[in-house]
């Protein structure tokens, strides 16, 4: 008796690449039909009867033809304001609570939020990002252009003009969060053609860590990786159960986000001792290599006792403790991303062999790499709601 085999749409309005890595990753573990070709030609497949949809929406024609199949249909991303399916997305105030997070380790003494659009999606960023820093006693500049500019007739150019008015205002230095990375890029072409510095003068982290807009900066832009390819996991397991009769859920699935992919557009701190400065720097760029104490000392010109203070009154914790952080971060996105060995692991990111790697992993993890690993590539972990945000990790 031939097997079953599920056949599976994807729609694609718009495409994101990594939305479709993830929904291959269940398809191949369910041995799905999956018809993705709208992602090449462009045009919504016709004369097909598949089992379900998973699709993303934002042009009305879309939406309108959707409505007319019978079968189960998720919605990835919530880009339309009417969801008439059930829906996958990501924790968006969790995005902010990260982004927050990050550029509080930069010890600037400003901070500013860019909102471009007035949706629920943004609005949510927004929140989990002004929340934050309010937790942490940080007063925000919102650079709030539904407010600034609500009239929707202005042009490209009157935005950008006025956007690039507000960066020259700001305090220096600022950290500035945006809504997604594509307002991140716009932020740092608009920061240097007005001749300020990026990261100097203005830190920028966006928000999705989609590359192609990721790839369109001037500067490396970090981002808050939303984990786009464990929403499409999350969004084909859902269809399967779907599919099997599973009544849908009531409110959307969200997926929590992975960390931050720290770049250069965020490689500053900023406090009162240049030095002191210069040494965080330092750690956070070449904490792979086999820096000492007392290295970090000599380049600084100052007594290792006197670098321990001046840094633990900076930064809030000690030398050693920044250099097991970052180190760690690196180890993390190694263990998720690659099958390197456990050594490789240790020796890549500069805590030398699997035995020390394993104790400060367990320390911070309560389970060692192995297990880690295991369980970051599960389908669970796509699944887990409103999860903390995971550590900081550089590329």
């Amino acid at each position: 008796m031939m097997e079953c085999v599920p056949s599976v749409l994807f729609i694609t309005d718009p495409y994101i690449e990594h939305l479709l890595e993830g929904v291959v990753d269940f398809a191949r573990e369910q041995r799905w039909a999956l018809n993705a070709m709208m992602r090449r030609s462009g045009r919504f497949p016709e004369g097909v009867r598949p089992d379900g949809i998973i699709a993303t929406i934002e042009h009305d024609d879309t939406a309108r033809r959707l409505a007319r199949f019978r079968c189960p249909i998720v919605q990835i991303l919530r880009i339309r304001k009417a969801v008439r399916y059930p829906l996958v997305i990501p924790d968006y105030e969790a995005l902010g609570v990260t982004g927050a997070r990050h550029l509080l380790t930069l010890g600037c003494p400003h901070f500013a939020f860019y909102r471009r659009f007035d949706a629920a999606d943004s609005n949510a960023v927004r929140d989990g990002f002004l929340r934050t820093m309010s937790d942490a006693g940080c007063d925000v500049t919102m650079l709030d252009f539904p407010r600034e500019m609500p009239r929707k007739g202005a042009t490209e150019k009157e935005w950008e003009t006025r956007l690039a008015n507000m960066l020259r205002a700001l305090p220096k230095p600022c950290a500035i969060m945006a809504e997604d990375d594509r307002c991140g890029a716009q932020i740092i072409r608009l920061a240097l053609d007005a001749g300020l510095r990026v990261p100097d003068d203005i830190a920028v982290a966006g928000c999705d860590n989609h590359q192609p807009d990721v790839n369109l900066s001037p500067v490396p832009l970090t981002s808050v990786d939303s984990n786009l390819r464990g929403i499409g996991y999350a969004a084909a397991e859902l269809l399967q159960r779907l599919m099997s009769g599973t009544p849908p859920p009531a409110a959307p699935i969200v997926v929590a986000p992975q960390g931050i992919i720290e770049r250069e557009s965020t490689a500053s701190f900023v406090c009162a001792d240049k030095r002191i400065a210069a040494t965080v720097r330092r750690i956070r760029r070449d904490f792979a290599e086999p820096l000492t104490i007392s290295t970090l000392a000599r380049e600084a010109a100052m007594s290792v006792r006197a670098l321990q203070t001046g840094f633990k009154a900076a930064t809030g914790h000690s030398l050693r403790d920044e250099l097991i952080r970052c180190r760690l971060d690196r180890a993390e996105r190694l263990l998720e991303e690659t099958d390197l060995k456990i050594q490789a692991v240790a020796i890549e990111c500069g805590l030398g062999d699997a035995k020390s790697l394993t104790r400060f992993f367990h320390q911070r993890h309560k389970q060692t790499p192995n297990t880690f690993r295991t369980s970051v590539r599960s389908s669970a972990s796509a699944l887990q709601p409103r999860a903390s945000p995971r550590a900081t990790h550089r590329q």
